[in-house]
């Protein structure tokens, strides 16, 4: 019989009773179908489940009557053992057979372990109240998986003074059932010097690589050690230490041809300009290397030969038959006035040096051989670009630069320095242009994109600058993606067939004291100002430098690199 029909019985019994018993006094009982006893199936529940995880699924329990009548008014009720938490909670489809009892658990707040309770059907209008036990097996969450590391340790090797040994790599894997996250790795110092290590996490899950990288710059032969602590979380072999160790050799001496490189001597006859003379003439280099701005113009905007017999020639003369030149911005006519944009003309420079020193009249741009060593002198100053006279121009297809690439590809069996006035590379204590979020005006001159293109696609291995007014080393790096095609950021660290570029304009006029640099690019090494030059030692496939200060000057730094 349908619920509704059961209703409509029970409602007329009700009111044939109320009837009964005002005129009689009493009220009928086997009106309608005679009482039910309940059925519940199953007659046990469980739910299994983790700690950590979604609850489980609901479970039904149906009920029924066992047909000897229809059950009304059913209820439900939960009891739990005495101090246990409530975790259960039961729902009935409707208060009249036949039903469901839908079962939900809750394990939030809730230990690993096997909870109990009772839910008990009842209704008035039945003959029993059967009651139905319910399991919780609440398993404790598997432990997180352990860190998993491809090296028990890490150990780098390399010279005082050389290039950066390459970086290294570990594996993290997890080790056990779960995901390994929250990677994290501390790098900490024993003994002696800090500073010396990096480690960076390709992911903070795993599966991840750790990359170490030493820097030997500013190290002493020695050993050093350091610790990387990885950590994850709940991990239970978290930290995990990771030992590196940077084993750092005294270098062997570098046999071959000295060089002191030098640029800005400032004012005639200036006492920066006497010192670094003096510095030079200890070093008792074979070649000086003049890379521009070695004589200022006493009138007019180009400097005479006149200027270079009265400034140059009593504080420089005594090196004039080991020197070579290159022009800066003070030693040649160029005009901004197009459509010639002046002469190009160095005279002064020409005359007071020779051809066979500072290139042909009108070009100023020449190569030479030292030993295992092929040097190439270039005329690279401001204005760059077509604002130039197109006989000294060094933009693509310029003659200078069809010449460079020339002379780079019948020199291919030497090691290449090559030298001018104006940097490529530069960190700047100013921002130019506020929109740009790179700074790239800041940071490179981008006139010079084609010469340095044009070395690095013949595998030169130094070049030395005179302009700024600094000093500045940077890691081995390239142009990126060459002249014609540039990546947005224009540059790239190359450990491998990257260029190092040396910035030596402290010869007179540069600032004793280094200025605040805001914009740095990350290859930037060394940044410094004072007085003094640059010392060179090329040998074969290898070279080292080093900064010789004058009495005003405190530069720390040298080093070794070797040919590509």
């Amino acid at each position: 019989m349908s619920s509704v029909a059961v209703r409509g019985v029970l409602k007329g019994a009700l009111v044939v009773c109320v009837a009964a018993a005002f005129w009689n006094g009493a009220c009928s009982s086997d009106v309608g179908e005679p009482l039910g006893n309940l059925q519940v199936a199953p007659a046990a529940v469980t739910f299994s489940d983790t700690v950590g995880k979604a609850n489980p699924p609901s479970q039904a329990v149906t009920i029924s009557s066992d047909g000897a009548g229809t059950v009304t008014g059913l209820q439900v009720q939960i009891t739990y053992p005495t101090g246990t938490p409530s975790w259960l909670n039961a729902s009935l489809s409707d208060t009249i057979t036949p039903a469901t009892a839908t079962l939900t658990s809750n394990m939030s707040g809730l230990a690993a372990n096997t909870y109990q309770a009772t839910i008990t059907i009842s209704s008035r209008t039945a003959g029993n109240s059967p009651s139905i036990p319910v399991t919780f097996q609440l398993a404790a969450p598997p432990p997180a998986p352990q860190i998993g590391l491809s090296a028990s340790s890490v150990t780098f090797s390399d010279t005082a003074g050389a290039s950066n040994p390459p970086s290294q790599t570990v594996s993290i894997t997890a080790n056990g059932q779960g995901t390994l996250t929250g990677l994290k790795a501390n790098v900490s110092y024993g003994s002696g010097a800090a500073g010396w290590l990096t480690a960076t996490l390709s992911d903070s899950t795993a599966p991840a690589t750790l990359t170490l990288n030493a820097k030997v710059a500013g190290l002493n032969a020695a050993s050093y050690r350091a610790t990387v602590a990885l950590t994850a979380a709940g991990s239970p072999n978290s930290p995990l230490n990771l030992p590196v160790t940077f084993n750092v050799a005294v270098p062997q001496p570098v046999n071959g041809i000295t060089i002191v490189a030098t640029a800005n001597l400032g004012k005639c006859g200036g006492e920066l300009a006497k010192l670094t003379a003096n510095v030079i003439e200890a070093a008792n280099p074979d070649y000086v290397l003049m890379l521009g701005e070695s004589a200022l113009p006493g009138s007019g905007n180009v400097t005479t030969l006149q200027d270079y017999m009265n400034c140059y020639d009593p504080v420089f003369g005594q090196f004039k038959a080991k020197t070579y030149a290159t022009v800066g911005n003070k030693e040649v006519d160029i005009d901004t006035v197009p459509p010639n944009y002046g002469t190009g003309m160095a005279s002064g420079l020409d005359s007071a040096f020779g051809a066979s020193h500072v290139g042909p009249p009108g070009q100023n741009w020449y190569s030479f051989d030292v030993g295992s060593w092929h040097l190439i002198g270039l005329n690279v100053q401001t204005p760059g670009g077509y604002k130039r006279p197109a006989q000294i121009a060094y933009h693509a297809g310029s003659d200078q630069l069809n010449w460079l690439y020339n002379d780079l590809q019948t020199h291919s069996n030497k090691c290449t320095l090559a030298f001018w006035y104006e940097s490529m590379w530069i960190s700047s204590s100013t921002i130019s242009n506020p929109n740009d979020p790179l700074h790239k005006d800041d940071y490179r001159v981008q006139d010079v994109r084609g010469v340095w293109t044009a070395l690095y696609d013949n595998n030169a291995d130094l070049v030395i600058n005179g302009w700024p007014f600094i000093y500045e080393r940077f890691a081995p790096m390239r142009y990126a993606n060459g002249y014609q095609h540039p990546t947005e950021t224009e540059w790239a660290a190359d450990s491998v067939r990257g260029i190092r570029q040396i910035t030596t304009g402290l010869g007179g006029d540069g600032p004793i004291q280094a200025d605040s640099a805001i914009v740095r690019l990350p290859t930037s090494e060394y940044r410094s100002g004072g007085n003094g030059v640059l010392k060179v030692v090329l040998g074969d496939g290898v070279y080292t430098w080093e900064f010789l200060n004058t009495k005003y000057s405190h530069i720390q730094d040298s080093g070794r690199g070797t040919c590509h």
